[in-house]
């Protein structure tokens, strides 16, 4: 009877559902979820059971953070299988903004199951793999996509499927089963003429390439296939398979008629030059050939009046130098080097690339001809007195800078006094306020032509910078005020960031490195400059929000590129494909990902702990797994770039590649220690007695959304002494290394490994101990032993905080405060352990007075746990106030004085630029960890039984 009286749904017709639904996208589109939330409730409310208006629902309730109850609309939606093409993809768009691009797969494998014949599904199915990466799963879904609709597109992504199968498969199986079967493929269509598209022609070039079949593969070049090829890959590819097979003579040849062709292109130098020396094993009098052919193109140049390539006078230089590295007599055998690189000077002086052009090659000039080479640099300028007359035109300047900065190069700056050193600043200084007019109508984007002299002031003033205040008094004067006449100019930028770091000032250098606005891929290879820096500053909570923002690109960069790649098959862009490839794995290898990522989740502990119940709360909720959770320290990849600073110095002075990987490995270290420290934490605060109910609350709520599997949490099996274990065999194998000196830093060098003070101050050392004491058990007594070593383990980093470092080069400010910060961090580490003990005693406590018999007293085990408690309690403490007091005493002197300026206007600016830099300058560079000390000083007060 109940189904008698059951209303009868009526079916509504599609354009119906168009009509209700439209406001929702509309209010999606418009970013106001809560609206497009609100509007699809109403929906439902008509038709309960539409599922496109369920999925909007899900997807506004993603977008306003109600990500757990979107996902129970979505699960049970899943479970309907769903077939209408915009709920599909509605669906696809929810998985992909929560990151669950599986479940993509899942839906359209359902939908494709009810409608094996449907283009649209098969296609979307594909592209669900391709983010995935399932190349087996994609090559058997675009052959199901071919034989519905026969297309070549269709077809040629199989075979692109089964290639990236062979990237991943090792070689046996990729040359005799993968790559025949792709070929076997794409010979077919040669076969019947169903070859279309340029795409197609690379795509079997590409599996020629994978076996090696160099020979078939310049057939294919030769042959009508070609006629579908861009002439520039036909020149590209025939070159790479002439040098692979090794027909050495018909690369000569080919690369002579190149270059006679494209005398600019700098790739075909190189490997005429590789040629060159293969033939030349068997044959000397190529060299006299190589000689003739690269003077006719110099010649050709030479009777031009005007627009002169730069690359056959470079080609002299360059070809001078690998002659006389491989140990020829080049000056006999090629020429004068000094008068190539005097007639790229007159002809190229002019041009802002001039000394870049230079730089690879002019370390190689003969000692005996380096003056008289300035000389002629020097009268090419034009200048009769450079110290009272500056440049006229931007070209004169592009001279003048290429002489100082050759100048610089070639070691004579190195000669010079500090007083000469600082005249010369002056001077340069003097030439960028009389060159400004030439900036004149120029737009705030542009960088200044006269950029260059400000810079080399600033390295002069470096270079006799020794713990002297007032010199980066100038150098930030000098910097502040050229970047407020060219905003733009990077260089400057990185430059006054790193003269801030420098200087100590770590809120200033974040200001400034905010202007550079480093994002997306810069995050990665730039982010080394700031993110960990700021914590040896003691900035905790200005570095947070840039350890989130660079965690959040780690995170959905997979995202990113998985629509890149999904563009890449569309389009037919296959070479492409294994690049996005490789760059997304370069990304999740990143050793900056595995830095930032451990920092972050230490400063989430640390900000987020002003009671133990946040701290329980803030440990729960990372989930954290210890053996998942770090990565294969092996393979992490060094993707800084630590050739970002502009740099004139001699090659002797340059960043070497020695200091490069050193300090990598270092910072590997590091992370791997504290990779461990902050998994060792959470062990321990896992112990808690208020853990078990966060745990359970946390597991109540997300077992139903991830299929009843939800992590492990530390309290299913105690992790805490096997992490105590490997942190001490880590922290035992560091002591017993040599580690780097500060002094062996220079301003382009990357900042000191923290790893150096860290473990030099002992600051692992108290928070070992009091894990230690936790890891022992609820029944194990403190005893007097462990807070006597807590004590001297604490006083050891307290003092070295105390203590000034001596001489520590460029980088001594920055070493003090990293001093500083490691002291306040392992005090705050120290409250936190010490308040799960707290907890821990208190919940025995209770326990045992709810046992305990009327009448009964306490025993002498109950009271001795107690007072010792009370004494590790005062110990902190006492510490705690030492820190605090030497914080307020603790200053980095950095007052800012006035350089000399003449004109009115230059002088008013300068008032205005000085009062910027004192008010950057004006807070303490240790603010931050003060208000840390202080709401950890308020948690350890709390700690009383």
């Amino acid at each position: 009877m109940v189904s008698k009286m059951a209303p009868k749904t009526k079916p509504v017709d599609n354009s119906v559902n168009e009509r209700r639904l439209r406001p929702i996208y509309d209010w999606l589109d418009n970013g106001n979820n809560k609206k497009a939330l609100q509007e699809a409730e109403k929906v439902l409310k008509k038709q309960p059971n539409l599922q496109c208006a369920k999925v909007l629902k899900a997807l506004a309730m993603v977008r306003l953070g109600k990500s757990e109850e979107a996902q129970i609309i979505l699960k049970d939606v899943q479970l309907e299988e769903p077939c209408e093409d915009a709920t599909l993809q509605a669906m696809a768009i929810c998985y992909r903004e929560t990151h669950r691009p599986e479940l993509t797969c899942q839906i359209y494998e359902a939908a494709v199951k009810k409608d094996p014949l449907n283009e649209e599904f098969l296609s979307h199915l594909f592209m669900g793999y391709v983010r995935i990466g399932d190349y087996r799963k994609q090559q058997q879904t675009a052959m199901a996509l071919f034989k519905v609709k026969p297309k070549n597109p269709y077809y040629f992504w199989a075979v692109m499927s089964i290639l990236m199968q062979a990237y991943v498969s090792d070689d046996t199986v990729c040359l005799t089963i993968t790559l025949p079967l792709a070929e076997r493929m794409i010979k077919k269509f040669v076969e019947e003429k169903k070859i279309e598209a340029e795409a197609e022609v690379q795509l079997y070039l590409m599996v020629l390439e994978r076996q090696r079949k160099y020979d078939e593969a310049l057939e294919v070049l030769q042959g009508p296939l070609s006629e579908k090829l861009a002439s520039g890959i036909i020149e590209t590819k025939k070159e790479e398979y002439l040098k692979q097979m090794k027909r050495w003579d018909q690369m000569m040849d080919y690369t002579e008629e190149l270059l006679r062709s494209n005398p600019d292109q700098w790739s075909y130098y190189v490997h005429y030059a590789e040629t060159m020396f293969e033939i030349s094993s068997q044959d000397v009098t190529v060299v006299d050939r190589v000689k003739t052919f690269l003077f006719s193109l110099l010649e050709q140049e030479r009777i031009k009046s005007a627009n002169n390539l730069r690359g056959p006078y470079l080609a002299m230089l360059y070809f001078w130098q690998q002659l006389q590295q491989r140990n020829f007599d080049a000056s006999a055998v090629f020429g004068n080097f000094r008068e190539f690189a005097q007639e790229y000077v007159e002809i190229m002086g002019d041009k802002p690339c001039a000394f870049q052009d230079l730089k690879p090659f002019i370390s190689s000039l003969p000692a005996d001809q380096v003056t008289e080479f300035l000389d002629c640099v020097n009268q090419s300028v034009g200048l009769d007195d450079p110290s009272r007359q500056s440049p006229k035109t931007v070209k004169q300047i592009c001279r003048h800078l290429l002489q100082l900065q050759l100048t610089r190069f070639l070691g004579q700056h190195d000669l010079l006094g500090k007083e000469e050193k600082t005249l010369l600043s002056r001077e340069l200084w003097d030439h960028y306020l009389r060159t400004k007019f030439l900036n004149a109508g120029l737009l705030t984007t542009d960088i200044r032509p006269n950029d260059g002299y400000a810079l080399l002031a600033a390295h002069l003033l470096l270079d006799t910078w020794n713990n002297d205040p007032d010199v980066l008094d100038k150098c930030l004067l000098l910097l502040e005020t050229s970047l407020a006449n060219s905003p733009a100019n990077y260089h400057l930028k990185l430059l006054v960031t790193r003269v801030y770091t420098l200087a100590g000032y770590g809120r200033a250098a974040f200001q400034r490195y905010e202007t550079l606005d480093i994002k997306y891929i810069q995050l990665d290879s730039l982010g080394h400059l700031l993110c960990r820096p700021l914590l040896s500053m003691g900035l905790p909570y200005t570095a947070s929000p840039l350890l989130s923002s660079t965690l959040r690109f780690y995170t959905t960069h997979a995202r990113e590129t998985s629509e890149c790649l999904i563009s890449a098959y569309k389009f037919g862009s296959f070479g492409k494909i294994p690049e996005f490839t490789q760059f997304c794995q370069r990304l999740d290898s990143s050793a900056h990902f595995a830095s930032v990522t451990t920092e972050r989740m230490l400063l989430d502990l640390l900000l987020d702990s002003s009671s133990h119940s946040k701290l329980v709360q803030t440990a729960g909720g990372m989930f954290a797994d210890p053996d998942k959770d770090q990565p294969d320290w092996k393979t992490c990849v060094d993707n800084r770039d630590c050739g970002v600073f502009v740099s004139w110095d001699p090659p002797s002075k340059n960043l070497h590649d020695d200091i490069v990987k050193t300090t990598f490995n270092d910072e590997m270290k590091f992370a791997r220690l504290r990779n461990r420290l902050v998994h060792a934490l959470i062990a321990t605060v896992a112990l808690s007695p208020i853990w078990q109910i966060e745990v359970q609350e946390t597991k109540n709520r997300t077992e139903n959304l991830n299929n009843d599997q939800t992590a492990e949490h530390p309290k299913d099996k105690c992790i805490l002494p096997g992490l105590l274990q490997e942190l001490g065999i880590l922290l035992t194998e560091l002591k017993s290394e040599s580690l780097m000196s500060h002094s062996q830093f220079s301003v382009q060098s990357p900042p000191p490994p923290r790893l150096y003070t860290y473990v030099e101050n002992g600051s692992l050392e108290p928070i070992l101990i009091l894990m230690d004491i936790v890891s022992k058990g609820q029944c194990h007594p403190i005893g007097n032993d462990e807070i006597r070593q807590l004590d001297n383990a604490l006083n050891r980093i307290v003092e070295s905080a105390q203590s000034s470092v001596a001489s520590e080069g460029f980088w001594r400010n920055y070493v003090r405060l990293e001093r500083v910060y490691n002291a306040v961090e392992t005090l705050c580490l120290c409250v936190l352990v010490v308040s799960t003990i707290h907890a821990i005693i208190k919940n025995n406590n209770a326990l045992r007075k709810k046992k305990k018999k009327k009448g009964e007293t306490d025993n002498d085990d109950s009271v001795n746990r107690v007072k010792q408690f009370s004494t590790l309690v005062s110990c902190v403490t006492s510490n705690m106030k030492k820190m605090e007091a030497l914080i307020d005493e603790f200053g980095v002197q950095v007052c800012v004085s006035r350089m000399k300026l003449t004109e009115s206007d230059i002088e008013t600016a300068a008032h205005a630029i000085t009062d910027e830099i004192n008010k950057n300058l004006s807070q303490s560079p240790v603010s931050e960890v003060k208000n840390l000390m202080m709401e950890k000083l308020k948690l350890l007060e709390t700690c009383n039984l």
